[in-house]
């Protein structure tokens, strides 16, 4: 007999209503009112459930339609309309008190006139504030971006020289260079290696001059094809003269359109960059333009020109570079446009001077006594222990290969300023205009000794030599190096007792007297010159172009950088 016992679940299923989880052990917990069965009906009038507390709520804003006050269950607090006015009583004023009274009419007034003149200087002084702030931020931000521009245009100039002063650079670059090298080798080696590191040292250097000359010779060939041609591209510009209420006349002649054509043909002939259909056209053009003339030029010209088509016909420029060909016929063809006025073959109908291309001859010219040459006066530079010129620029640089180089371009921009700070207070003197950058370089470097007098900085591109007495025109005894801010509160200075002591004042005046015993020339001279004419005449045609400063900084139309 087999008794079936069966076991009724009675326990409620209810939803789940929410929980939480244990985030260590993981255990969940469940809310209560889903654990246990129905409640027995109770009252709730003190029962807190979590469903009930946990109710959201949502805020929201109103706006009155009427501007009124607000009230408050607050008695200390009253929010009043925005419109509304205050009136707070006055003393009381009675009818005579009311009629004129000058005396206190005019307190009143003064008192309020002083308000306001006050208010209104305080604006002043705050916009006079606001401005010297703004300027002198503007002037660091000019100083900072004009020692940038000189530094990078320093860079670009040693990277690509192009001039005297730019080798003298390098040179002075590898100089120094070589000099610190050499004193770190015998600080840190003994003898024996010292040999070794001079002789890789002296390979070097001559590595790096080997280089420069073979740039300064490219640079010299070029300057050579320019002087080549430089009588026609002079000859090409056009006639200019001021004509009626002024004007700008322009007149071309028949002489200046030839040129231009002649011009027009070197430039075409020169470029290189043509396939060879174009160049032999071009040749051959060229030589019936020139086959009715019998002169030596066309005759040279004429050869010179059938060995290039020759060639170019049996495709041997492929092979071959026709280089020195292409120079020897472009030199030969200026050779016979200088002659073509005036060299009398049977095609040219008039024969005149007129018709000559050449450059203007220079009037006032010296001879050389170096290299036995007769050269304009812009080919020698003098210097104040020079009695007269003998030797051109070109003699002097080669005179100075064997001594050590010096880089004259921070003592040029020294000079630079001081001949256009003298030009701007009207000098009458020459002798900032005539003193050269040896000379500064002696000013500079042996008797102020390469610092300011003052705060004794030795950086070179921050140095200015200006006047030590203001009244007195610049010269080498009447002159002091200080930084550009030293300068400024120097010329602002009235008194200089009152800021210099009695030893410096001293010093600077034994400095003085050294510089007067040097160039004790430069007195004869410019009192010879003053007795003779007036530099006021020369000085309007004097154009100064200091390189990139903070005083020529960001005014291009005085200065050319």
């Amino acid at each position: 007999m087999v008794l079936l016992v069966a076991i009724e679940k009675q326990r409620i299923l209810k939803p789940f209503l929410g929980g939480w989880r244990h985030k260590i052990t993981g255990i969940k917990y469940v809310n209560a009112t889903s654990q246990t069965g129905p409640l027995p009906k109770r009252e709730w009038k003190d029962t807190r459930s979590r469903a009930v507390q946990c109710v959201q709520t949502k805020d929201e804003e109103t706006q009155s339609l009427r501007h009124c006050a607000t009230q408050m269950w607050r008695d200390d607090c009253y929010i009043p309309n925005e419109a509304d006015k205050y009136m707070t009583v006055k003393f009381y004023e009675s009818y005579a008190e009311m009629q004129l009274n000058l005396d206190r009419h005019a307190r009143i007034i003064q008192r309020n006139y002083r308000a306001y003149r006050l208010k209104k200087r305080i604006k002043e002084c705050a916009q006079a504030n606001r401005n010297m702030l703004y300027k002198r931020q503007r002037y660091k931000e000019e100083k900072i971006n004009a020692h940038k521009l000189r530094h990078k245009q320093n860079i670009l100039r040693q990277m690509y020289p192009r001039s005297r002063a730019d080798f003298d650079m390098l040179y002075s670059l590898i100089e120094t260079w070589r000099t610190d090298r050499l004193k770190d080798i015998k600080s840190r080696l003994k003898e024996a290696d010292q040999h070794a590191e001079n002789y890789k040292i002296l390979e070097k250097t001559v590595e790096m001059f080997n280089h420069i000359d073979k740039h300064k010779q490219a640079i010299k060939f070029s300057y050579r094809k320019q002087r080549a041609l430089r009588f026609l591209t002079v000859n090409c510009r056009p006639i200019r003269w001021h004509g009626y209420k002024g004007k700008l006349v322009e007149m071309i002649t028949i002489r200046i359109q030839k040129a231009r054509e002649f011009k027009k043909f070197y430039d075409v002939l020169s470029n290189h960059n043509v396939s060879l259909e174009e160049r032999m056209k071009l040749l051959i053009t060229l030589k019936k333009s020139i086959a009715e003339h019998n002169c030596i030029e066309a005759l040279d010209l004429l050869y010179l020109l059938d060995q290039e088509i020759v060639l170019l016909n049996r495709k041997i420029a492929s092979l071959l570079s026709l280089a020195y060909l292409n120079e020897r016929i472009a030199h030969t063809y200026l050779n016979f446009i200088r002659i073509y006025g005036i060299c009398g073959c049977k095609c040219i109908t008039e024969i005149s001077k007129d018709n000559e291309l050449r450059e203007p001859l220079e009037i006032n010219t010296k001879f050389c006594w170096a290299c036995l040459k007769l050269l304009p006066y812009h080919k020698f530079v003098p210097h104040t222990k020079m009695k007269k010129l003998s030797v051109c620029i070109n003699c002097s640089s080669l005179s100075q290969r064997n001594i050590a180089h010096v880089n004259y371009d921070p003592y040029m921009c020294i000079l630079n300023y001081v001949q256009a700070e003298e030009e701007r207070l009207g000098s009458t003197s020459i002798l900032a205009f005539i003193i050269q950058e040896h000379d500064i370089y002696h000013l500079v470097n042996h008797i102020w000794h390469n610092q300011s007098v003052v705060s004794k900085t030795k950086d070179i591109v921050l140095l200015r030599m200006v006047r030590y007495l203001k009244d007195v025109e610049w010269a080498p005894w009447n002159c002091i190096l200080l930084t550009k801010d030293e300068a400024d509160i120097h010329h602002c200075t009235n008194d200089l007792a009152t800021i210099y002591s009695k030893r410096l004042i001293n010093q600077i005046t034994w400095r003085h007297q050294i510089a007067k015993n040097y160039f004790k020339q430069l007195i004869v001279f410019e009192k010879d010159f003053r007795e003779t004419c007036h530099f006021s005449k020369i000085q309007s045609e004097i154009k100064n172009k200091p390189s990139v400063t903070m005083e020529n900084y960001g005014s291009p139309k005085k200065y050319k950088l």
